[in-house]
């Protein structure tokens, strides 16, 4: 799984991507010529970096099983608490579906 980290390529997946969101995650996608993925936790609702990095091994977890081409997809957690792998599961999987 490829890490989305040139920041040119994250500016312009926040300008010009289509949002989509489901209960416990939103989604920035941007069509590209590879699959590029980037997972965000708000520092704000979760002070511990523990709580932030569970959080994005759960997302990236739940989108390696999935299949996935030619798109940016930024990731952001934007529930309150700690989810299950089931919870996070179905909420990235119900935003691929929209795709």
């Amino acid at each position: 799984m490829n890490t989305l980290k040139n920041k040119k390529s994250i500016n312009s997946l926040f300008e010009s991507g289509k949002g989509l969101s489901s209960d416990l995650v939103f989604a920035k996608v941007l069509n590209s010529k590879s699959s590029e993925f980037l997972f965000a936790v708000s520092s704000k609702k979760f002070k511990r970096a523990v709580d932030r990095n569970r959080i994005k091994r759960l997302m990236k977890e739940s989108v390696r099983k999935l299949k996935i081409d030619n798109k940016n997809i930024a990731f952001i957690y934007i529930g309150d608490a700690i989810p299950s792998y089931n919870d996070i599961n179905i909420s990235i999987s119900k935003i691929i579906s929209k795709l």
